[in-house]
């Protein structure tokens, strides 16, 4: 080999940096010279230089540095790389990253990982097109690439391709099979396009992996609610709220859930945890209210429903709860009347309501 030619080897460091909530290993494509250079062993430490920079979240530094080893040596793929993440990373310069990449893959077409930083921000731009190609050149060059696999599947989430999005997120799995976001949206698309087998095949497999994972024990609970499956959807919720306790909308779906089976009061519990939690959450306690006028709380119900209206009087639920129960649990028409004339105006639709404030009030 002549003694001028430059030699590319390509080496392994330990730099890991933060990329637009993923994290971005980059492969560093250091110069080794026979016989070495001043040029290149200049440009060599700049990049190394610069890698430290990033490391300290020092992005301004590094950039005047890629772009000195880049004077040096113009077709440096890596530090045009870097040079993108530290761009898109730290300075928010989505476009001139998106420029480095594709400059780092003019000099090194088989850069794998600049195809897949690329396509990141690509997306992150809402350039889908080019985004999902950049993906699928980031795939060509290295069919097993996880990061690669994860990002085109999260793409076809973000554009609503549910069947694109099944068969990407089954090639996560092909190569990650205990990765918990893939088994989840792989069981949430199955779900989605009525492939209830699948989705609960899937499901068992992520919640024997991963036990702690929130949304699928909520999704297993809207299967299982799907599927009519009500003692399995009010153990799924149960094992969520165990969980993550703050889950508004889970609480209020295992409440319903219980009243529904006949127990009201574990349903009326939870509507209690529930507004300790969100005290100002009217909806809240009007299904309370409702719940205690099935256990012959009543005082405790009207509290609930006027609690309800103090918080939003424009709630329509509310006017129309406390105006049945004005009527038939209190005896007093004129109160009933006056709510669910608040109820009508409010846009309610109730026929029976109508018909009686006709005839009340002709």
């Amino acid at each position: 080999m002549n003694r001028d030619v430059v030699r590319w080897i390509l080496t392994m460091k330990g730099l890991i940096v933060r990329h637009a909530s993923r994290t971005v290993a980059v492969c560093v494509l250091c110069l080794a010279l026979v016989p070495q250079t001043a040029f290149a062993d200049r440009a060599l430490t700049l990049l190394q230089q610069a890698h430290a920079a990033v490391q300290q979240q020092q992005y301004a530094q590094a950039v005047e540095m890629l772009q000195d080893a880049l004077q040096l040596y113009p077709q440096y793929a890596e530090a045009h790389h870097l040079l993108g993440i530290a761009y898109v990373s730290g300075l928010q310069q989505p476009e001139k990253a998106i420029t480095a990449f594709k400059k780092a893959i003019a000099a090194y077409p088989n850069f794998a990982r600049a195809h897949l930083d690329l396509a990141i921000v690509l997306q992150q731009e809402n350039q889908i097109a080019d985004a999902e190609a950049a993906y699928q050149r980031a795939l060509k060059l290295y069919p097993t690439f996880e990061e690669a696999r994860l990002g085109l599947a999260g793409l076809y989430d973000q554009t609503n391709r549910p069947q694109k999005a099944i068969r990407a997120y089954e090639a996560v799995v092909e190569v990650a099979p205990t990765h918990p976001d893939a088994l989840y949206k792989l069981a949430f698309w199955s779900k989605h396009v009525g492939n209830v087998d699948k989705a609960k095949e899937v499901l068992d497999r992520l919640l024997t992996l991963h036990p702690e994972h929130v949304a699928g024990w909520l999704l297993r609970a809207a299967l299982a609610e799907q599927t009519g499956q009500l003692d399995a959807a009010i153990q799924a919720y149960r094992r969520a709220l165990a969980l993550d306790p703050a889950l508004i909308d889970a609480r209020f779906a295992l409440g319903f859930l219980l009243q529904d089976q006949g127990k009201p009061e574990e349903a009326a519990s939870q509507f209690e945890e529930l507004i300790r939690r969100d005290p100002k959450n009217a909806e809240a306690y009007v299904n309370l209210g409702v719940i205690l006028v099935e256990l012959k709380r009543l005082d405790e119900a009207e509290q609930a429903y006027l609690t309800a209206l103090s918080l939003n009087p424009k709630l329509a639920d509310a006017h129309y709860n406390l105006g049945v129960f004005y009527q038939y649990h209190r005896n007093e028409p004129d109160k009933a009347l006056q709510h669910y004339e608040e109820y009508l105006k409010l846009g309610g639709t109730d026929e029976r309501v109508k018909t009686l404030l006709k005839k009340a009030r002709p």
